[in-house]
């Protein structure tokens, strides 16, 4: 029996024994909870809802994740994690064949999926994308694959706030220390439980290598900052960027008198009187107070918490076009740092686990899962020219894969070695030139 179908009845064994436990429990639970309902409603009035019943509600809804606080609300973190995802979906994996001492693409059922469609729903752009923001956003991103005749048939993501890790310390489903996945839908409340060979797992920031952590934990106090910054603009725009006044009067004032002249001048203010003149009573005396915020150094402020958050995520200044260190020259060597230092450790981490779970061991011997990472180079035509000529005149790039990555067709004669000293040569001709009469015999 193959190591895949043996992962598949393992599987099923512990989801079908999962899924009996689970129909009991929920049985027995809506009994209890049938009971419990009927002598609530004895007891509660008609026309009254307790908070309870509220709460069951809004979180059967799936209202309660979109009524908490969302950090996407934060400009800075918005854009970082846009740039981010962007920059991971448009590198396309593919199955590699190891062959002698290189590698070229393999013919693997896998490609098409990786490279076009993972499964039925979602394009390979939509999927890797909606992976990394799963990973950045909770710390986790859970793959699950389907089987058919013995082949992965689609790829699926599951959402990672609906899954549970589990370690098995005492080896009750399997043998001990054994990592399972509970993911309960959020929609039906069916549960599922799945070996770690059926779950590919990506992680971030993890400290125990079984569960990530989401960079929202460590950025809590810095995004919080950015929100109170931007809610300071707010309530300066929403006053029509006017400061505040100060009214004094002449005669005694009461609780009363003082409310009055406080609701009288606050409808006076705002954006919607901007520009307007507004009269005084001769009683009164009115000084506006300086509150710019250039004098508290906001904007500097501000730009020290910009540069914290895109620090955190890897992102470069000049990506949130805060160029004020920037230059010609030296934007190209961040973009360079942000897809060296930055995206080749997240495609290693992607590689890695894509390799050791959706291949077999057998695979593993001779296939691996690699991102093509020339994509980067796409839009940067000058540089992508510049490389293959330094390449053929090196003599280690033929101008024939030259031509095949830019997906251009076979050209007879090209599918050879030329070294470029003053004028390309076959490389197995080098040094010819110097013999008498040009290498031609006497």
């Amino acid at each position: 029996m193959s190591l895949f179908k043996r992962r598949k009845k393992i599987a099923d064994e512990v989801e079908n024994t999962t899924e009996q436990a689970t129909e009991e429990t929920t049985a027995d639970t809506e009994q209890a909870t049938e009971e419990t309902t009927a002598d609530t409603e004895q007891e509660q009035p008609a026309g009254v809802v307790t908070i309870q019943q509220l709460n069951e509600f809004f979180n059967k809804q799936g209202f309660s994740s979109a009524l908490a606080k969302n950090n996407l609300n934060a400009a800075t973190y918005y854009a970082c994690m846009l740039i981010r995802c962007n920059a991971l979906a448009k590198v396309p994996f593919k199955v590699y064949e190891r062959d002698g001492d290189g590698a070229k693409e393999a013919k693997h059922h896998l490609n098409k999926l990786l490279k076009l469609r993972p499964n039925r729903f979602m394009t390979a752009h939509d999927f890797l994308w909606a992976s990394e923001f799963q990973r950045l956003s909770t710390g986790n991103t859970f793959w699950v694959y389907s089987f058919r005749r013995g082949k992965i048939e689609e790829i699926y993501l599951l959402d990672s706030n609906y899954v549970e890790i589990i370690v098995d310390n005492a080896g009750i489903l399997s043998s001990p220390n054994s990592v399972y996945y509970l993911y309960t839908d959020p929609r039906s409340s069916r549960q599922s439980i799945y070996t770690s060979d059926r779950i590919v797992h990506h992680k971030y920031f993890s400290t125990d290598g079984i569960k990530g952590n989401s960079i929202q934990k460590y950025l809590v106090d810095t995004l919080s900052q950015e929100k109170y910054a931007q809610q300071v603009v707010n309530e300066k725009y929403s006053h029509g960027l006017q400061d505040p006044i100060i009214v004094t009067y002449t005669g005694d004032l009461d609780k009363v008198r003082s409310a009055q002249i406080k609701k009288k001048f606050s409808n006076l203010a705002g954006a919607q009187n901007a520009g307007s003149v507004i009269p005084i009573p001769m009683d009164f005396g009115v000084q506006q107070l300086e509150t710019k915020l250039v004098n508290s150094q906001f904007f500097e402020l501000n730009g020290l918490t910009t540069r914290h958050i895109a620090n955190a995520f890897g992102v470069k200044s000049f990506q949130l076009n805060d160029l004020e260190k920037s230059t010609y020259s030296n934007i190209e060597q961040q973009n360079r740092a942000f897809y060296s230092d930055t995206m080749q450790n997240v495609l290693t981490t992607y590689e890695q686990e894509a390799t050791y779970k959706l291949l077999s061991s057998e695979e593993q011997e001779k296939l691996f899962i690699q991102a093509n990472a020339d994509v980067y180079l796409r839009a940067d035509i000058e540089t992508r020219y510049k490389a293959y000529s330094e390449g053929i005149r090196g003599g280690f790039l033929q101008i024939a894969e030259a031509r095949k990555r830019e997906n251009l067709p076979f050209v007879p004669g090209t599918d050879m070695l030329i070294f470029g000293n003053g004028a390309a040569i076959p490389l197995d001709m080098l040094g010819k030139q110097y013999d008498r009469g040009g290498g031609e015999k006497k």
